[in-house]
């Protein structure tokens, strides 16, 4: 059995390195491996090594804290195993972990004279003990954790009640792709974000976490020159459609230039600040609440105008007149909802949803009858986008419309909106 599992965002590894050094020094057995043996999966081989190890040290940071990875492995010490927590930057824990004493190495940069270090060790010795007690100073630091006693409806979050409904297009349905299958899909109750997220949201989160955005982290993202699309370096969240910083009057309108691994970089930032669970849709969820009850093209009906959604009105649905094209998004409050309070699921920005994208799985589904919440494929390559956007035609903005890119991907036509669970 090993002593310590450490767990640890990766791109830590330089700073924790040297904790896991003086650990092994002190004569404990250390799990801090990352690399998979073959043949085994990524989840089995970090499950086996926390059931074998007494204890796991956590070591939270600006990465670690919106990690789904850390967090899960910390959620099972927690409940299992002795739990010893490590600050190393000046953040909050994790809800749920708040309560529990972290040794405090904040400004930590390899520093072994750091006066905490010592201290940090010292503890992580006292409480390892043959017995895998789970007492530290006399409390079980199990249970020592604070616990929303309700949980209330955050706002601009509406219940969806769920149901059975057919998702896909028929046949006849003007624009329709053959990605489109229509099948049976039974949806549990959920809330949805009235809203995309905004630039004002994404901010607060950027500011709070000091994440980076893969556009910040790469070589910048795609913006819209009046005729094409074209990357451009040093282009991320705080930008427009053309590249240009957004104006204040424009941080009510939806973030872009967010990659499908930030949106749920944002979910897991939110989840941990406010205690309560936040998660992209499925792509059932967001296809059963973009129709609100109705089985046309649009939740407007057969056809939609410039006047309930924004898209290229140059390039309308099905003859109908052109409209205006904005060149722009527009605030996510614009236009009116749909019947049940959800504000431009067509058009404004493609929004990514959670699932990978199958370009056959709609025929998997149909052929098992009426499915119950469905997530997906097990894998792929690209994740799911829908809603269309304020650059393209109405056709792409219909329901059952399926777009796709690569998580990766990022450009001045993507954003997202949020699942809340309670």
């Amino acid at each position: 059995m090993t002593d310590i599992f450490v767990s640890y965002a990766h791109e830590d590894e330089l700073r924790v390195k040297p904790i896991i050094e003086e650990l092994k020094q002190s004569g404990l057995s250390v799990f801090w491996d990352r690399s998979i043996p073959v043949g085994k999966t990524w989840h089995s081989h970090i499950e086996k090594a926390l059931l074998e190890s007494r204890s796991v040290v956590v070591v939270w940071s600006r990465f670690s804290i919106i990690s789904e990875w850390v967090i899960e492995e910390a959620e099972y010490a927690k409940g299992q195993q002795t739990l010893v927590p490590l600050l190393i930057d000046s953040v909050p824990p994790p809800f749920g972990f708040k309560r529990i004493q972290a040794a405090n190495l904040a400004g930590w940069n390899n520093d072994r004279s750091h006066p905490e270090f010592q201290k940090c060790l010292d503890a992580v010795m006292s409480i390892i003990t043959p017995s895998n007690s789970l007492l530290k100073d006399g409390v079980d630091i199990s249970q020592g954790v604070e616990v929303a006693q309700t949980i209330s409806t955050p706002s601009n979050i509406v219940l969806i009640r769920g149901g059975i409904f057919t998702m896909g297009s028929l046949f006849s349905e003007v624009n329709r792709s053959d990605n489109e299958t229509q099948h049976q899909v039974k949806v549990s109750d959920f809330y949805l974000g009235k809203y995309a997220v905004t630039v004002s949201e994404f901010k607060e989160f950027m500011e709070a976490s000091g994440y980076r955005t893969d556009a910040e982290k790469e070589d910048g993202s795609y913006i819209w020159d009046g005729k094409t699309w074209e990357k451009r370096a040093g282009i991320h969240w705080r930008h427009g459609i053309s590249g240009k910083e957004r104006p204040s009057d424009e941080y009510n309108h939806p973030v872009l230039h967010v990659s499908w691994n930030d949106a749920v970089a944002y979910c897991s930032w939110r989840s941990i600040i406010t205690g309560k669970q936040f998660r992209l849709p499925t792509e059932a969820e967001w296809e059963y609440a973009c129709r609100a009850g109705t089985a046309t093209p649009f939740s407007t009906g057969e056809n939609i105008t410039t006047a309930q959604a924004n898209y290229h009105g140059h390039y309308p649905y099905n003859k109908n007149k052109a409209g205006l094209f904005r060149e722009n998004t527009v605030a996510v409050d614009s236009f009116e909802p749909n019947r049940w309070g959800l504000y431009n699921m067509h058009g404004n920005v493609w929004e990514w949803c959670s699932d990978w994208y199958g370009q056959n799985y709609y025929d998997e589904c149909m052929a098992k009858g009426v499915v119950e919440n469905p997530v997906g494929p097990e894998t792929g390559s690209r994740r799911v986008l829908r809603g269309g956007g304020w650059g393209g035609g109405a056709g792409g903005c219909r329901s059952a419309y399926r777009g796709s890119d690569p998580p990766a991907r990022r450009g001045g036509f993507i954003g997202f909106r949020l699942v809340f669970v309670p």
